[in-house]
């Protein structure tokens, strides 16, 4: 008899909402993860969790404890245009958003996880080989844990959760599809900041370059920018000035004046796209980032962590408590993770830092004026629906033949003049 019918490797977002999942379906889960303390968390990595993952995370009863916590939720996200500001109506029906900071998710998710019957939460223990079969199917995992000796354990499924650089893909030898990003990324977090933009968080797409500022739990504020890699040299000279020039040129900025940075900038300077098969091997199947790790610019990894793990649960939990083959179910996963590679595929055109197309350019316009463009937009940028939810023809020929200088005095705030352009 095996250990356990499923081990989940890794214990953050996609490897907790799997464990949890599985546990619920009254299946043995034991959930591996090499850091040994509960608090340990994930550092580079967003937290803005998209609003079409809003379903899976009341669904799995993550919502509210997240609330509870201290998120913030986020129901209009504006995003500003040379024309004026994009906000979707408050009765467009796009789902919130939530942000709680990842030192704070992680422990709540390890909790709920480990506080579900039939979980095993294995704290300190690293996965140094796979068990694998004759016929080279994936059996289990060998875990070390610190000078005790190596444990093996089996099940008949492994879920690789444990992120881009995932040790599970890297021991199957699972080959990687390497995208680069011409953008890299710095955050920091402010206590005391004021937005002007209209919404309860904004975005600047200008030119090739991005900036975004949201609300985050216990009252802060996370400014985030995302430069073309051409302007390197200015942050590697001095990160934190360009940062701060770069922020105050943003139109309808956010007011800093006052206001108190309260941690370093976070980033990296090179995030590339990785995508992996979802099913390398007989008795394998990734989730999260260790099977796509897309462009961090529209801030979907978290949710695709959400949700592919949901996904590969509910596909699978049935047939692996049944004793059944879990070829179909896993076929059903991968039909279901469709949605990601979609929105991965543009996202990973996006990554190339062009200035915006006409095609964009002319939506933008359009939706500054036109309700119906802007809700559906949103949903787009909330991945609350499929791609074709904008990207299709009768949006197009709308947004080609709408009108291309709205009444932009009769929507804007009154703000002073600024610069429509982030000056290098």
């Amino acid at each position: 008899m095996d250990d356990y019918d499923v081990i989940v490797v890794g214990a953050s977002i996609a490897g907790c909402t799997a464990a949890t999942a599985y546990g619920r379906a009254g299946l043995r889960v034991a959930v591996v993860e090499r850091h040994r303390s509960p608090q340990a968390h994930k550092t580079l990595c967003g937290h803005f969790v998209l609003g079409g993952t809003h379903d899976v995370l009341q669904r799995l009863g993550f919502w509210q404890p997240m609330v509870t916590r201290g998120a913030a939720v986020t129901t209009g996200l504006g995003m500003w245009t040379e024309h004026g500001w994009i906000v979707p109506r408050p009765d467009s029906g796009v789902p919130p958003a939530i942000s709680l900071r990842r030192s704070k998710l992680d422990p709540l998710l390890r909790e709920i996880a480990a506080a579900t019957p039939g979980v095993d939460l294995m704290l300190g223990h690293r996965v140094v080989g796979l068990v694998q079969d004759r016929a080279g199917g994936v059996r289990g995992v060998v875990t070390a844990n610190g000078t005790a000796g190596p444990t093996e354990l089996r099940a008949r499924l492994v879920v690789g959760a444990d992120g881009h650089h995932s040790t599970v893909a890297r021991l199957a030898e699972v080959p990687e599809d390497h995208a680069p990003n011409e953008r890299f990324l710095f955050w920091t977090y402010y206590e005391g900041a004021t937005m002007n933009g209209p919404g309860d968080g904004q975005v600047w797409p200008v030119g090739r370059d991005v900036a975004v500022c949201i609300r985050v739990d216990d009252g802060l504020t996370q400014v985030g920018v995302f430069p073309a890699k051409d302007r390197l040299p200015e942050f590697t000279d001095d990160r934190q000035g360009a940062f701060d020039r770069f922020v105050a040129h943003l139109p309808d900025r956010p007011s800093l004046d006052g206001a108190r940075q309260v941690s370093n900038l976070i980033g990296t300077t090179d995030y590339p796209c990785i995508r992996r098969d979802l099913t390398p091997l007989p008795g394998l199947v990734l989730i999260g980032d260790a099977a796509t790790s897309s462009d961090p610019v529209p801030a979907v990894g978290c949710g695709w962590a959400f949700r592919s793990a949901a996904w590969l649960a509910d596909a699978t939990a049935e047939p692996l408590a049944w004793g059944h083959d879990l070829r179909q179910g896993l076929r059903s996963y991968r039909r279901a993770h469709r949605f990601i590679d979609k929105y991965d595929a543009l996202g990973r055109r996006e990554a190339r830092a062009r200035p915006p197309s006409a095609l964009q350019r002319a939506i933008r316009t359009a939706a500054v004026s036109d309700p119906d463009i802007a809700r559906r937009l949103a949903a787009f940028a909330m991945r609350a629906a499929p791609p074709s939810v904008l990207l299709n023809p009768g949006v197009m020929i709308r947004a080609a033949v709408g009108p291309r200088a709205p009444d932009l005095e009769a929507r804007r705030p009154a703000t002073p003049a600024r610069q429509p352009t982030v000056p290098r």
